[in-house]
């Protein structure tokens, strides 16, 4: 069997609305997206889709993957203001 490096990576596609907040953060949220911290979020890119959100280790436990979305929804709210996202707006992609 082959062994891959591949990780999940949990996040939610950047929009121009979600850019927006990106480009113009809310103050003192720069950390949370633009240090290379495994605790906060990364932006990505797949193909041509941008994406923010955080990876997840080979082997995560599947019970811990709301808590996951939830942390991504979250930390994405603070950046922009607290402007509301959707509960289906985290999805789990394999770059």
């Amino acid at each position: 069997m082959a062994e891959t490096e591949r990780k999940l990576f949990v996040g939610i596609k950047i929009s121009s609305k979600l850019q927006s907040g990106l480009d113009s953060p809310a103050p003192g949220t720069e950390r949370y997206f633009k240090e290379n911290n495994k605790e906060y979020l990364q932006i990505i890119e797949v193909g041509q889709q941008k994406l923010i959100g955080r990876f997840v280790e080979n082997g995560f436990p599947a019970d811990e993957i709301e808590n996951v979305s939830r942390n991504v929804r979250s930390i994405v709210r603070l950046i922009m203001s607290g402007q509301r996202l959707d509960d289906d707006a985290v999805h789990i992609y394999a770059p």
